[in-house]
């Protein structure tokens, strides 16, 4: 396995984009390209721990399955020089990782249509609002920053693990539970203030943003989760139903806020009833198999196109 971490912006050191690619057996005679997907940590935007249990080992436990595995550590307010951390500084984040790995496709053995993201709690906030935005409401902004083209920064599917999609409902919970988001300072790295109005808290909304332009996505969320609730995932479950998007939609008992592969952060080896929402794992490598299989489908010629039935 080849892990890499390439820079992202040449004037900052806190974008990376890591690598772990699958090498290719020179003695394979079959040589066929791979799907990639991009891991994308939580932190509440204030931090983006790459080494943590969102990061490194989701895209290592893609790779085990053939995936070439990236991790983005994207813009945040503990590593971002002053104001570098607003919003939407992680969409435009997000379209250059895409772009530099549509354009190390061939290199890297990657088939450029098969590319997917995979966040957690922010992380999948940063997924969410990049395949509601990036080909609709910030297509000319992502493509004038990178000078590409629209169809560059294409991806297959989203998958959105315990995703904050609405804000205003995240607001109103905040204010009641008093959690540590409460005072509204930890907006201020990415919204500039700590009490955004409802227009602006709109707007940074998936939910809000959702078009029938959007990839296909896959959701998982923990119905106990005490920090950001199950009720951002049935919002966006039902969104999408109502304007028509594929999606699948998994809901779990038990995991509350932050269970990524569904193991005990701190005793992995621990039998804990958090261990259930681990099945979001098999279930959205199957969704994605779904993905590349229509995909190929698509891109094959029908062996049976010329027969009377």
């Amino acid at each position: 396995m080849h892990i890499e971490t390439i820079k992202l912006w040449e004037d900052r050191d806190d974008v990376e984009l890591t690598t772990f690619l699958n090498i290719q057996d020179p003695f394979l005679k079959i040589k066929r390209k791979r799907p990639a997907i991009i891991a994308v940590p939580g932190g509440a935007y204030q931090t983006c721990p790459r080494h943590g249990h969102e990061g490194d080992p989701v895209a290592m436990s893609f790779a085990i399955d053939g995936y070439q595995g990236f991790v983005l550590e994207y813009s945040n307010a503990t590593k971002a020089p002053e104001g570098k951390a607003l919003f939407p500084a992680q969409t435009i984040d997000m379209a250059k990782a895409i772009l530099v790995i549509r354009e190390h496709a061939d290199e890297w053995d990657i088939d450029p249509n098969q590319i997917s993201i995979v966040g957690f709690s922010a992380g999948s906030h940063v997924c969410a609002m990049y395949a509601t935005t990036y080909n609709t409401r910030n297509k000319e902004l992502l493509t004038e920053k990178l000078g590409c083209k629209i169809e560059d920064l294409d991806i297959m599917s989203a998958l959105c693990i315990y995703g904050l999609h609405d804000y205003v409902l995240q607001e109103d919970f905040n204010a009641k539970t008093q959690n540590f988001m409460s005072d509204g300072k930890a907006n201020v790295p990415i919204f500039g203030c700590e009490h955004p109005d409802e227009e602006t808290l709109k707007k940074y909304s998936p939910v809000e943003n959702a078009t029938t332009n959007m990839p296909p996505m896959f959701l998982a969320h923990a119905t106990n989760d005490g920090l950001v609730p199950a009720m951002h995932t049935i919002r966006m479950a039902e969104k999408l139903q109502t304007i028509g998007v594929p999606y699948e939609c998994h809901l779990f008992q038990y995991g509350d806020h932050g269970f990524a592969l569904g193991r005990n952060v701190f005793e992995p080896f621990k039998d804990s009833l958090v261990h259930d929402a681990a099945d979001w794992l098999p279930m959205a490598k199957r969704f994605l198999q779904h993905m590349i299989d229509e995909s190929t489908l698509v891109k094959e010629e029908n062996p049976f196109k010329d027969m009377p039935f």
